[in-house]
């Protein structure tokens, strides 16, 4: 087991397939997994967002399942809290179980990870 450390900068299905994509594959190899979400990703976890993205991407795996299954094996989502004011959000207005930090904290948690990628 090791640790795998995944920053995801952008809301299109291009910055988020992949990244939930290497994330539940780790996950489920055991591996402890860590995204942060940076200020233009967090849009793609507000309430809502994961079904329009399943829209814009039919053929890929269902983004909620995938999203469900990270939480089921301990995986951490972790977003900037710089991107409320940069999109006029609320933490009420994101998903449920997501972490709010500086990046600050995303660099001290990720030390010491086996990989990381960025999207």
């Amino acid at each position: 087991m090791g640790k795998v450390s995944i920053t995801i900068n952008g809301s299109e299905v291009k910055n988020i397939y992949p990244a939930i994509t290497i994330a539940v594959s780790a996950a489920a190899s055991g591996d402890d997994v860590i995204l942060f979400i940076l200020p233009s990703g967090l849009p793609a976890f507000k309430k809502g967002a994961y079904a329009e993205l399943n829209e814009k991407a039919p053929k890929l795996p269902d983004l909620v399942e995938m999203m469900e299954g990270l939480e089921m094996l301990g995986s951490r989502i972790l977003i900037c809290e710089l991107g409320f004011e940069v999109h006029g959000l609320k933490e009420e207005d994101l998903v449920e179980g997501i972490e709010i930090v500086g990046a600050t904290t995303f660099v001290a948690e990720a030390q010491g990870s086996d990989l990381t990628f960025s999207f």
